[in-house]
């Protein structure tokens, strides 16, 4: 029957050089947020400033197209207004000629001129009309489409395209990794339980625990746009204690302390094994999923995901940034 062995694992978190790395990364991220809401904040000041001097701009054209509209306008009255005393003229003619009845061959030009002058005046007229309406409601048609012009160049489908296409490709996103060490001891009792014949060795184990955010889930409800804002908000899930690694290759061994009846080292069966691993996973996790290393790993979250989708949504407009809420 083999003998009681007992296993008390702790595991406390240590910094390394990942750690410091991605303390390093998380505040370069932050920076780079700051930045990128500066510079989208002047490419709104950039576009508004120019479609101010768009506007004015073409304000000034309306306002010179309708002088000479205006211009326009007149001449036409006034070659109309001469059409019409060269028709006054023509009836006059044409009166004076019927009252003499002088001669039959006279009469019969004299109406047939009449009617050529009064058709040639009508053409004439029409061609004037011609001639000076269509330019200026072309005028008024540019200045319209000048005026109505968007500088937008982008919808809330194509900001939510741009996320839905890029998280179908993070479905797990590594976030965070915490490393630990976790001191074991393990205890091989003795006759009777009695000290004396007992063993006890201590075993420090390394391992990191792996954070990841699922992006799987982000479907359209999960992002909200606001134009007036100038913001993307995508709501993404909490992050999870993804798995937990122990490097055996880093694991240190001390040497045996034994009781003064007890001989040999301390020896254990498949199932003893087992149960020391499972002894020191269930310390990694319970160490791992305290508040303060989940709302770290959070935060980490919210930088990673805003690194990937901030370019994404700057192709779509420089005016917008995204925001990370999480959700509810």
């Amino acid at each position: 029957m083999a003998e009681e062995v007992k296993v008390k694992a702790k595991a406390k978190t240590v910094k390394n050089d990942k750690t410091d790395k991605q303390s390093e990364e998380l505040a370069k991220a932050k920076q780079k947020k700051e930045e990128a809401k500066v510079k989208a904040q002047k490419a709104s000041e950039d576009r508004i400033k120019e479609e101010r001097l768009k506007k004015e701009k073409a304000e000034k054209l309306k306002q010179e197209e309708e002088k000479r509209i205006k211009e326009a306008e007149a001449l036409e009255k006034e070659k109309k207004d001469k059409t019409k005393e060269t028709i006054s003229g023509v009836a006059a003619i044409a009166t004076t000629a019927l009252a003499g009845k002088k001669n039959k061959g006279f009469f019969s030009g004299l109406i047939i001129g009449l009617v050529a002058g009064i058709a040639l005046s009508f053409m004439l007229s029409g061609y004037l009309d011609t001639m000076f309406k269509n330019p200026i409601e072309t005028v008024k048609d540019n200045f319209d489409e000048v005026l109505t012009e968007t500088f937008a160049g982008y919808t809330a489908v194509d900001f939510k395209n741009a996320v839905l296409g890029e998280a179908s490709q993070h479905q797990e996103l590594i976030v965070m990794e915490q490393p630990l060490v976790i001191d074991t001891t393990i205890t091989k009792a003795g006759l009777g339980n009695l000290a004396i014949f007992s063993k006890t060795k201590e075993i420090s184990y390394a391992g990191t625990g792996v954070y990841t955010v699922d992006l799987k889930d982000i479907d359209e409800d999960h992002i909200r746009v606001d134009e007036e804002e100038k913001t993307v908000t995508i709501y993404i899930n909490h992050t999870v204690l993804q798995y937990v690694n122990i490097s055996y290759d880093e694991m240190k061994f001390e040497d045996t302390e034994k009781g003064l009846l007890s001989f040999g080292d301390i020896t254990l069966t498949m199932e003893q094994q087992n149960e020391l691993e499972k002894s020191v996973q269930s310390s990694m996790r319970e160490t791992l999923l305290q508040e303060t290393l989940l709302n770290q790993a959070d935060e980490f979250a919210k930088m990673k995901c805003w690194e990937v989708f901030q370019p994404l949504i700057s192709a779509v407009s420089p005016e917008f940034v995204v925001e990370i809420e999480f959700n509810k």
